[in-house]
């Protein structure tokens, strides 16, 4: 009886319940979604706008990374007169050697750039040294009777692709090695010019003494100032020349980066023999090395 009445009284009390209106169940309108996809489509043209700025520097810091780890590796080459980095031929393309003559002294090409017989094959690293080496002012005689120097200035420019590089760029077929990230690279090599007074054009300056002379002449012979310019990025430029001439064209982009040293010791002069027969007339051109443990007579 008792539970007859209980289960009457709960379906009394469940027919009586308020049953929730639709209206009153939460939920986002149209106007409510229709700013949220403006807010988000704000937000993503601001992002993406972004985006290029953070890829560019990106770009630019991968290769001034590989410049800097190309520029310690090429100095450290240069300085010490290496020849046996024979690994530089898979990197170097081309080095041309102009002057103030208006005038192409050498020129040094690699295996898969086209040149005439008269360049500089770039087969090891005694030709690629050599040639980088290459002084700013080179000696060509003296007068007979004034017994005064004549100079020429030289300009070396070399077409590098980057050693350092990740191992996707380390391509074997010429035709994909244009892909990678290149730079010219200039050198300079000049005689370190030391002043033979303490204090040049002032009340206290000191006697120029023949001793003083032979002192800035000593350190002018076997001390040298080097400095590698490079320049990047570098695009080459498709041209359609004769068989008999190398045609080496590029475009370089406006980044630029300077290192600059000392060097100790002496610039000697050599040619490309043995790699090239003596009767062969590329010996003509010099080669030029540092010798950091030879030393031009004292001139005191």
């Amino acid at each position: 009886m008792k539970s007859s009445t209980l289960h009457q009284a709960m379906s009394a009390e469940i027919r009586h319940r308020p049953v929730p209106s639709r209206s009153a169940q939460s939920g986002f309108t149209m106007v409510e979604i229709a700013l949220s996809i403006a807010i988000v489509a704000f937000a993503m043209v601001a992002i993406i706008g972004i985006m290029p700025t953070g890829f560019e520097a990106q770009r630019l810091n991968r290769e001034e990374t590989i410049i800097n780890q190309d520029g310690a590796y090429l100095m450290e080459a240069l300085r010490s007169g290496a020849l046996g980095l024979d690994a530089l031929t898979n990197f170097v393309d081309s080095i041309v050697i102009t002057n103030n003559r208006g005038s192409v002294r050498s020129i040094g090409v690699s295996e898969n750039v086209n040149a005439s017989g008269s360049a500089v094959p770039l087969v090891n690293g005694h030709f690629i040294v050599g040639m980088l080496s290459t002084p700013t002012l080179e000696l060509l005689g003296r007068d007979s009777q004034t017994g005064m120097p004549f100079f020429i200035t030289n300009q070396v420019n070399a077409l590098i692709r980057s050693i350092s590089g990740n191992a996707g760029e380390r391509f074997t077929d010429p035709q994909y090695r244009e892909n990678a990230f290149s730079y010219l690279l200039s050198t300079t090599i000049l005689p370190y010019q030391s002043s033979p007074t303490n204090s040049l054009g002032t009340a206290t300056a000191m006697a120029i003494t023949p001793q003083r002379y032979a002192t800035a002449a000593n350190i002018s012979s076997n001390l040298y100032d080097l400095q590698l310019t490079f320049r990047w990025p570098v695009t080459k430029i498709q041209t359609q020349g004769s068989r008999n001439q190398a045609e080496i064209q590029y475009r370089v982009g406006k980044n630029e980066k300077i290192f600059h040293t000392l060097v100790s010791g002496q610039l000697l002069k050599t040619n490309g023999f043995p790699f090239l027969p003596l009767s062969d007339r590329r010996n003509g051109l010099p080669l030029y090395y540092f010798d950091n443990q030879s030393y031009a007579p004292p001139a005191l």
